[in-house]
């Protein structure tokens, strides 16, 4: 085990090396006036590209730096933080990576530093890496569904606190570079959502209650990190000198409330607003900046006390206490905004611009970021809980059942009740109703008490109908939600992908519904399901027709559609550099707007530290400028045609091999020649493995096939189906219209760079040797002719890039996997062995329990190992 440990730790301080060497690489090029050395094949970047190589990239293509600066106004980039797949490390333990993180960027300043303080720094290094080593690898319990939530928490105020208002800085010098005047302040480029406390899809740890206790902490946690601001604003705004008239009338709304004994003083200690550190006696009302900061730093107060107070009796079983009756806790980012923003306006107009311009314009742009809670939390339910939800309210009124109703009668009823003023839900003290319907219920009556600014999207898993829609919308409405969250509907098999137009354009026909959505609304594609369904080939292209068809869709019905975008971090489920995974959408699927998840897997990559969060900002708001300008180009009718053709023969041997197989063989050796079963049992996350406790490899999530193919090397996902399809064209004698497809047709080049990337990190000798050690004769054959396929694969894939190996116009990210492979072999090594003693004990060979609970402790080290050498779990 200590060996295991070792090695896992040794792939966690690679991966914690390769993010600092990114940012080195960054910094380089932003040193060395933006040029960047890229990798064509696969796009990675040796020193990623700057603001202000795209935007001479652009110019290049003949876009003017004014059209720049508008499409930058336009980007409305949304990352949605999730805690699935969780983070397969502990916590503890990516503490301690960020803290050398951390201390890496301190030891790149060397010459600066003393050869004392150099020394301080190695020795501090060295500190955190014994420290990380002698902690436990090994959860001992599930994380609770608020435990994930504060984790989010953390990483938004740890590092994407800090990283906003300098993205904005970075963009406006490159900006200026150009000749272009700064954003103004008003404009919100970036904003971060989460889904923790809030996706209760499949996951009964996820209550009302639950979501309650996480708005709560959110907003207590916002007003906290505000006032800290506030405090700093309070000595940098000092003077005394000319306000424009608009501030002065605020202003006078607050001089008059100086207290007798208080020396002409504003804002003098009262005992209900507490004890500040700085500022307690208050400030002279010749100072109006003070004057007014010290108003919202007194509102700020008492939200964060309220909350708090809220919290604790939740805690402690006191019901819900309201803080809505309370005048000083902010309900809205506006009401913090407005005298910030006044203030602004009367620094530039009165000649201070360069201190309007500061820590006031930063505090306004994290306002504007991040709300009054931190982050919008999105909720995520099936749509099945809601029809079984109407089901028992509409049984109970003897209006029949919700659920034997055909759609069009379902649509029909929703739509008149829609419209309709009188109550529909009965009261829950007297509705007999089963547990799982009560929570529905209970979910969104606590939604209605939400400030509307907390929430995000009310997303439908498994949406495959315009009444899923049309049924949240009318829960929230008669639930009391003053102003309802916007429905995304989930789209995730491949038939859901195929029907996605006709169900939203049946929603869009609702006249009810649509006249309250002010001409937007937004879908959520899931890139995990439909590649689990059908196989990556033929996931990417329903994906790339959905949307296309769905822009239709929304033009015709004049609705702006935002697509939502569902990606996890491994190729398999979406995932992959950011380029590339943006290459397989269609022109004009990304006007100026990209919503997209980053899951608890990729949230140490991506948000690791304040210059890796800055630099994923820019790669996406890099990516999504070039996508809306220069739009990648369309492919001719005879590639479309081509692509159709591979997907469904993708589709059709990718079901045939895991979903038809004889007996069932091929679920028998998933099951035999993976860890599946061993990562179900462990604490990865608070969410269950499976859909619903019974079933096969149907009902299990998308998170676990990845994440199981991933440990045993094989890779399965991406390639599955998409390799027999295309050797099979190749064989017929279309790989020269194949190469020309990858060299003209963006979105085909980078579905074959993905997949070349996913299969280099493929290992037919590590799958071969769990078979050795796991499967009967029967399943081994199985992998064997999955290994011959693999291999089929690969050939093919080389042949449409046109290369002799793989990776073979990418040499760093080679280079990379190369260094890895002798330690992830020895970590195959060893857990190949350990799956098979906890076969044997399974079988009913004795051992104690000590020796078990070693097993399973080795099990779980291994398997963070492994996932840090890939870089990602599912």
């Amino acid at each position: 085990m200590s060996s295991a440990q070792l090695l896992g730790e040794l792939m966690c301080h690679a991966n914690l090396a390769l993010s600092q060497q990114t940012v080195r690489s960054w910094r380089a090029n932003l040193r060395a006036d933006g040029g960047a050395v890229e990798d064509r094949s696969v796009g990675a970047v040796v020193g990623t590209p700057t603001f202000r190589l795209a935007f001479d990239g652009l110019i290049e293509k003949g876009c003017s730096p004014s059209d720049i600066r508008n499409a930058i106004m336009e980007q409305q980039i949304e990352i949605v933080l999730t805690a699935h797949p969780t983070e397969a490390q502990r916590r503890t333990i990516l503490k301690k990576h960020q803290r050398i993180v951390e201390l890496l960027g301190e030891h790149d300043k060397q010459t600066l530093l003393t050869p004392g303080e150099l020394r301080e720094v190695k020795d501090r290094i060295r500190t955190e890496q014994i420290a990380a080593w002698r902690t436990s690898n090994v959860r001992r319990s599930k994380p609770s569904a608020e435990g994930e939530a504060r984790n989010g928490m953390m990483v938004i105020e740890e590092t994407c606190w800090d990283a906003v208002p300098e993205h904005y800085r970075r963009l406006e010098r490159s900006l200026e570079r150009l000749g272009q005047p700064p954003l103004p302040y008003d404009v919100t480029v970036v904003r971060i959502s989460t889904w923790m406390g809030g996706d209760r899809d499949g996951n009964p740890n996820v209550t009302a209650s639950v979501t309650a206790n996480v708005v709560t902490l959110m907003r207590a946690r916002a007003a906290e990190l505000y006032y800290r601001e506030v405090e700093k604003l309070l000595f940098e705004l000092s003077h005394t000198g000319p306000i424009s008239q608009e501030m002065r009338n605020e202003v006078e709304k607050y001089t008059g409330t100086t207290q007798s004994g208080s020396r002409g003083k504003v804002f003098t200690a009262q005992e209900e607003y507490g004890v500040h550190q700085t500022f307690q006696s208050g400030c002279p009302d010749d100072e109006p900046y003070r004057v007014l900061l010290m108003a919202i730093r007194r509102r700020l107060f008492k939200t964060r006390l309220r909350m708090e107070e809220k919290y604790m009796a939740a805690a402690h079983g006191q019901g819900n206490v309201s803080a809505h009756d309370d005048p000083d806790v902010y309900t809205s980012s506006v009401e913090i905004l407005a005298p910030l923003e006044l203030m602004y306006r009367s620094l530039v107009n009165t000649g201070d611009a360069v201190l309007a311009d500061g820590t006031l314009l930063d505090l306004i742009r994290r306002v504007r970021t991040f709300g009054i809670s931190m982050a919008r939390l999105d909720l995520r339910q099936e749509s099945d809980r809601h029809a079984e939800a109407l089901d028992a309210i509409t049984r109970y009124f003897g209006m029949g059942s919700y659920l034997e109703w055909d759609e069009k009668t379902r649509i029909a009823w929703l739509e008149a009740e829609l419209v309709s003023r009188r109550p529909l839900i009965p009261s829950l003290s007297a509705f007999p109703c089963n547990d799982k319907v009560r929570e529905v219920l209970d979910t969104f009556f606590a939604l209605a008490a939400f400030p509307p600014e907390c929430m995000g999207a009310y997303c439908i898993s498994m949406a495959r109908a315009a009444s899923d829609v049309l049924a949240v919308r009318l829960l929230q409405v008669k639930c009391g939600v003053q102003s309802p969250m916007r429905v995304a509907p989930l789209f995730e098999t491949r038939e859901d992908l195929q029907n996605a137009p006709t169900v939203m354009e049946r929603v869009l026909a609702v006249a009810a519904y649509k006249g309250v959505i002010n001409g937007f609304h937004e879908v959520m594609l899931g890139y995990s399901d439909s590649s689990k369904d059908a196989g990556k080939f033929a996931s990417l292209w329903e994906l790339h027709v959905a949307m296309e068809k769905l822009l239709k869709v929304g033009k015709a019905a004049q609705v702006k559609l935002n697509f939502f975008h569902g990606r996890g971090g491994s190729i398999g489920r979406g995932g992959g550099p950011q380029h590339l995974a943006m290459l397989s959408q269609p022109a004009g699927s990304i006007s100026g707007s990209y919503r997209v998840t980053v899951q608890g897997e990729q949230i140490q990559a991506y948000l690791a530290s304040k210059e890796v969060a800055i630099n994923t900002f820019q790669k996406y708001s890099i990516s999504v400028l070039q996508h809306t300008i220069a739009p990648p180009s369309l492919p001719t009718d005879a590639h479309r045609t081509t692509m159709q053709q591979l997907a469904d023969a993708s589709a059709k041997a990718f079901q045939k091999e895991v979903y038809q197989s004889e007996d069932g063989i091929f679920s028998k050796y998933f099951h035999a020649a993976t860890p599946t079963s061993a990562l179900a049992t462990m604490n990865l996350g608070s969410r269950p493995a499976k859909r619903k406790a019974a079933g096969g490899i149907e009902t299990l999530r998308a998170i676990p096939w990845v994440f199981a193919w991933t440990q045993t090397r094989l890779h399965l996902p991406v390639w599955l189906g998409g390799g027999a399809a295309l050797a099979e064209r190749i064989k017929n004698g279309d790989l020269e219209m194949l190469q020309h497809m990858y060299k003209t047709w963006p979105f085909f080049q980078g579905m074959i760079d993905l997949v070349e990337l996913e299969l280099s990190k493929a290992e037919p000798a590590v799958s071969a040797y769990y078979d050795a050690k796991l499967c009967s004769p029967e399943l081994k054959a199985v992998g064997d002719k999955l290994r011959s396929a693999l291999d089929e694969a690969i050939g093919a894939i080389i042949a449409v890039a046109g290369h002799t190996v793989l990776l073979e116009n990418h040499p760093h990210t080679k280079q990379s996997f190369a260094l890895r492979r002798p330690y992830l072999l020895a970590l195959h090594a060893i857990q190949g062995e350990v799956m098979s003693r906890l076969k044997n004990e399974s079988c009913g060979n004795s051992t104690t329990e000590d020796a078990t609970r070693k097993l399973s402790d080795a099990m779980t080290i291994t398997v963070q190992g492994i996932a840090a050498g890939m870089q990602n779990t599912g």
